[in-house]
């Protein structure tokens, strides 16, 4: 028989989900990982990191966050194959991981539709003002307002990928012109979800035309700081941003200062720089401002739909098929 496939989960998983694991193939070796729950931050005895790090030197795939200690994986000297449960792997590409050796795979899409109705749910709080209502709610004030609608109005995806694509989709249904750009853009090329799409350098035209701006692109070393107050000053006063990429994306202290002298109208942030936001940041308290703790792509039964995508690249392996999802350690998405 040929030998075992040693796996490492290394989050907490429903016991029915480990067993369609195991299922996969006779070959499949469930590792015992303590408690699989390691998590950034996460204290463990000296007993339960002994046991993590023998786990990680057996295993030759690894099914888990990749918020646990970077340094865990020095041990890991038979990996071959690490599936993220998450689509962004920025904090992997800093720390090197991805140069390491073994294939990265990545969820991408598993969370793009609940992210995208994010995004228009934000829009639509911001263009009727209920992110204020429900200010004055807590206040008891009655404040009547006029109030926007989504119709007509430009929405601008900075980055075309498959969130990008789901947000589109709903704007498209809210009668909204859509504009995006893409890494890859050749002369003449269109996109069926947009009316107009640029390459990465048309981000300015982009801004420029927008009404709500949204960010869907991975944090790299090419997106790193990509709106600044340059980039804020191109957009309309009457504009919003939606962040739902990475805090990083943006120079978070001139979207503040934009935010507060008049030069974009509103944002909604899913994601800071650093996380958890600071208590004193003045993002908690400014009215045209939506705070979420990073949960747009929180969706119900998470575990189980990360489980899937995992299987399917699982048979994919043991049958020495190409995996899908794959991250390109240059690109780092």
């Amino acid at each position: 028989m040929p030998e075992p496939i040693k796996v490492a989960i290394t989050f907490k998983l429903a016991d029915e989900l480990v067993e369609e694991v195991r299922a996969v193939s006779p070959r499949i070796e469930i590792l015992d990982f303590p408690g699989m729950t390691l998590g950034r931050g996460q204290d463990l005895s000296e007993a339960d990191l002994a046991a993590a790090r023998i786990a990680l030197s057996k295993a030759e795939v690894v099914f888990g966050t990749n918020t646990m200690p970077m340094t865990m994986f020095d041990d890991a000297t038979n990996l071959k194959w690490f599936q993220v449960i998450t689509a962004g792997v920025d904090r992997m590409a800093r720390d090197g991981l991805l140069r390491r050796g073994f294939t990265v795979t990545k969820v991408s899409g598993l969370a793009s539709v609940p992210i995208a109705e994010y995004c228009m749910g934000t829009m639509v709080m911001l263009s009727k003002g209920l992110h204020l209502a429900l200010r004055d709610q807590l206040e008891h004030k009655w404040t009547f307002r006029w109030s926007g609608e989504l119709r007509g109005k430009t929405c601008g995806i900075v980055g075309m990928g498959a969130i990008g694509r789901e947000v589109a989709i709903r704007a498209r249904a809210f009668g909204m012109r859509v504009v995006a750009t893409r890494r890859r853009v050749e002369p003449g090329d269109s996109d069926p979800d947009c009316d107009a799409l640029y390459p990465f350098t048309g981000l300015d035209t982009l801004l420029r035309e927008s009404d709500y701006v949204v960010l869907c692109v991975p944090l790299t070393d090419e997106t790193s700081g990509l709106l600044g107050a340059p980039e804020f000053a191109k957009m309309k006063p009457t504009a919003s941003l939606v962040n739902i990429a990475r805090g990083g994306v943006v120079d978070q202290e001139a979207m503040i200062a934009a935010l507060n002298n008049g030069t974009i109208a509103s944002a909604a942030l899913d994601v800071f720089d650093p996380e958890p936001l600071p208590a004193d940041s003045p993002l908690w308290d400014m009215e045209n401002v939506i705070v979420t703790p990073h949960l747009s792509g929180a969706v119900e039964r998470y575990g189980h739909r990360a489980t899937e995508i995992f299987i399917r690249n699982l048979k994919h392996y043991v049958a020495g098929e190409p995996l899908e999802l794959v991250v390109d350690p240059v690109l780092a998405y």
